[in-house]
């Protein structure tokens, strides 16, 4: 089987191609009031979200836990998905969304 994508500086492969910008959107809802939150960011714009990107192995998320009234993050990177809960949310990953949803677009 060949594996697609790119090798992480710790041999980890990331799920997209090393060509070029790497778009990533995060979605965030759930809480207490229910407020969604949306940020988009594209590696063309912003150099850090390569960098950012290339850390997360979308395929090692574990799904979101039940836990009341936490927040839930959709996270796409150049169209692979993944749906978190806060408590699962962590290291490299933690980091790639907070950075999207503080310096990112608010998509539509």
């Amino acid at each position: 089987m060949r594996r697609t994508g790119r090798r992480t500086s710790r041999g980890r492969r990331t799920a997209w191609g090393g060509d070029g910008a790497v778009k990533v959107t995060v979605v965030r809802s759930g809480g207490f009031a229910g407020i969604r939150r949306r940020g988009e960011a594209d590696s063309a714009t912003d150099p850090m979200l390569a960098r950012l990107a290339g850390r997360v192995d979308l395929s090692s998320v574990p799904p979101p836990g039940r836990i009341p009234d936490q927040f839930v993050y959709e996270i796409d990177i150049d169209g692979r998905h993944a749906t978190v809960g806060e408590a699962q949310l962590s290291g490299p990953l933690r980091e790639l969304v907070h950075h999207v949803l503080a310096t990112g677009q608010p998509g539509g």
